[in-house]
């Protein structure tokens, strides 16, 4: 079995192109070489990524692929076979054509006809043969952020390439890439080896030996191993301090991704910055220094861990410069926010004005008043009480957009809100609720606590998504520059996990005759006129595109596609009952009658025509087993709706349940579709009726069974 490496070479990579290089080669290498592999398994596929080179190493690969047979068609069987039963002219071209034995042709029937064809065995190429061909195009297709034309092939890449190394076991494979022919000749770390500045250029004899060889020369390859070592010696300095290690995972990404021998660097900032906020102090490190922070007890100790990409015999050296700059950076946060501290927040409240939202939307003062009526009728249909406390939140919630703390660091908004809120003697509650209005800011993000919070998020993100989609701003599936798609998720998330019972289609309708009566949402003046954009007809293309964040949402979560749909297409917008339904019913998937249940229910559904109009009389009940079906549906009817209303849909499908035996029996005893109309009809509605109960939990028409 072989082993083959593939490095390229590069100037500085951004982090973000090692992490896209990576997870591309993650992706595409299992299906691009499956045809190579001796045997699966995750020792397969190594990747490398560091600033300086992207690659792998393939192991356990068969000198060549294996054989194949493939069906080959000609013409059809009428023009290939003569009136004699013997192959024609256009049969026989098409036989020497394709290098095919006359005895080898057959008639081979499709879904088209019948036709001359043969079954052909197809050589497998060479595991050589297939990296010359397409290792090239896997590297042009790495689908990087942003690229860069440098010489005169015009091949466009992340950074210049500057070597490409292409080893299978000991051999060079020929491969070409950006003008670089391959070698095997590598460069070793940039300033640790000679010459400095280009890192010593160094022969790989063997593929399988090249982690060792790059790690002598201070290059850890490997990302993980990288990871590794950063966040070992974070929580090496974190034990010697006694304190806690903040690890932002981003910035541990970043940092992996900037270094190719990370050494830490222990450095201090004087204790008098440590009045500011620690979010600030935090943000200071992580987005202009990229250093580490550590705290005991909650609160932030004077301390810092830097990287470098070297090791020096004197760090002194190093440490003074971190701490240098860093200082210099602190001493503007300071001073931005003594002078914010001298202004009331609610002062920069009419000054949102002078800040554009969207050019169709609006300033950021009309959006905060548009979020101010959405939260005002959420606060209604969910009895929430503190309308104070959401007034002055909302007022106060965008007004750190002005300080000069935010305009300098626009990581901090919400959160200078928040702490300058509380400085100025304004409730708990409201304070966290500036901070909390932005939650959450990704699928994975933290949620409001607090309930003003939570519902002034649940507002400003409808807003967002509501007046995008309402002036055709909808988000592609490559670009989603306004964030829409991440609000509709939040709106997921909040709607949830919050436990928020609320219809959705019933709040937007609000919304919409709340618009018409305000006329807040609106195109940009024209000639002193505004115009609503904001109604009824956009309402199903909200909720659709909501519901489809929804599906996706729970989708991740474990939930199969079939028990989604079957809920998701009765109509309910009510995401959280939703949800519970979409439970209770995955659930009962673990009964081991579920399919036989499905069936069952399945056939009252399927059996209703279409735009069935149901008239039904107990009287007209004739035989024994449909007056037991409508005798047991009268009796469980009263506690299922009671269930379906305090939202006890385990219990609402119990109930469903008892009516199964009654519907088998019913089924096999009783035909529906009789001539008597008038019998066949109040058959068909009481299955409508049974149906309709049903669709208060799901559609089981849509869920699978085998």
């Amino acid at each position: 079995m072989k082993n083959y490496l593939l490095e390229i070479g590069t100037e500085e990579l951004p982090s973000k192109a090692v992490n896209t290089a990576v997870s591309y080669f993650k992706g595409e290498l299992p299906v691009l070489f499956k045809n190579f592999f001796a045997y699966q398994t995750p020792d397969n596929i190594e990747i490398f990524g560091t600033p300086r080179r992207i690659g792998f190493l393939l192991k356990n690969l068969n000198e060549k692929e294996p054989n194949t047979k493939k069906i080959v068609i000609g013409p059809p069987a009428k023009v290939g076979i003569d009136s004699e039963g013997k192959f024609t002219k256009a049969a026989l071209a098409f036989a020497s054509k394709n290098n095919i034995p006359v005895e080898d042709l057959q008639i081979i029937e499709n879904e088209k006809g019948k036709y001359i064809g043969a079954e052909i065995s197809i050589e497998g190429r060479s595991v050589k043969q297939f990296i010359t061909e397409n290792i090239p195009q896997l590297i042009k297709k790495i689908p990087f952020p942003k690229t860069m034309r440098w010489n005169d092939t015009g091949y466009r890449f992340s950074r210049p390439i500057r070597w490409v190394v292409s080893l299978l076991d000991n051999e060079v494979i020929p491969v070409e890439i950006g003008g670089v022919n391959a070698d095997r000749y590598t460069h070793l770390h940039r300033f640790m080896t000679q010459p400095v500045g280009r890192g010593e250029r160094k022969s790989i004899n063997k593929a399988s030996v090249y982690k060792e060889i790059t790690k002598l020369g201070f290059v850890i390859s490997n990302y993980e191993e990288r990871e590794k070592s950063i966040r070992t010696q974070i929580e090496g300095f974190g034990r010697t301090l006694g304190a806690e290690p903040i690890i932002d995972e981003e910035l541990l990404n970043e940092v992996t991704n900037l270094t190719e021998f990370p050494v830490g660097i222990l450095g201090d900032f004087s204790p008098e910055y440590l009045v500011l906020p620690k979010e600030v102090i935090i943000t200071v490190c992580k987005v202009h220094q990229r250093y580490f922070n550590f705290e005991k007890n909650g609160e932030l100790i004077p301390k810092f861990l830097a990287f470098s990409n070297i090791s020096v015999s004197d760090r002194e050296v190093l440490k003074a410069g971190y701490e240098k700059v860093l200082k210099a950076r602190l001493e503007d946060a300071l001073f931005f926010y003594e002078e914010d501290l001298k202004h009331n927040l609610e002062d920069f409240y009419p000054k949102l004005s002078g800040i554009q939202f969207h050019h169709k939307l609006g300033s950021m003062l009309e959006k905060v008043e548009r979020n101010g009526e959405i939260a005002s009728l959420i606060s209604e249909m969910v009895g929430f009480g503190k309308k104070e406390y959401l007034f002055r939140a909302n007022k106060l919630s965008k007004c750190d957009l002005l300080t000069e703390m935010v305009k300098e660091f626009d990581e901090l908004q919400g959160i200078m809100g928040m702490h300058y809120a509380l400085k100025q003697g304004e409730n708990e509650e409201v304070a966290k609720a500036i901070y909390e209005h932005y939650l959450p800011k990704s699928a994975e993000d933290q949620l409001p606590q607090t309930e003003t919070g939570t519902i002034l998020a649940l507002a400003d993100k409808l807003d967002t998504v509501i007046s995008f989609i309402s002036i055709g701003e909808k988000p592609k599936a490559t670009a989603d520059p306004f964030g829409i798609r991440r609000n509709a998720i939040g709106i997921v998330r909040l709607l949830v996990e919050k436990r928020i019972d609320l219809d959705l289609k019933t709040l937007l309708d609000k919304i919409s005759q709340q618009e018409k009566k305000t006329k807040i949402l609106k195109f940009a003046e024209i000639e002193k006129n505004w115009k609503v954009i904001f109604d009824d007809k956009i309402i199903p293309e909200i909720l659709q595109f909501i519901i489809g964040r929804f599906t996706a949402y729970l989708k991740e979560k474990g939930f199969d596609s079939d028990i989604i749909n079957a809920v998701v297409s009765t109509e309910e917008t009510n995401l959280y009952r939703a949800f519970l339904k979409i439970k209770s019913l995955q659930n009962l998937k673990e009964n081991p009658d579920f399919e036989n249940i499905m069936i069952v229910f399945k056939r009252v559904g399927r059996i209703i025509p279409e735009k069935f109009e149901e008239t039904f009389s107990e009287s007209l009940l004739q035989e024994k087993e449909e007056k037991d079906l409508y005798k047991e549906l009268k009796k469980i009817e009263k506690s299922f709706e009671l269930n379906v209303k305090e939202k006890k849909y385990q219990e609402a499908l119990g109930e469903l349940l008892k009516l199964k035996p009654f519907i088998d029996k019913f089924f096999d005893n009783v035909m529906v579709m009789v001539e008597d109309k008038k019998l066949r009809k109040n058959r068909l509605s009481l299955m409508k009726i049974i149906n309709r109960m049903f669709l208060k939990i799901a559609d089981f028409t849509k869920i699978t069974t085998a």
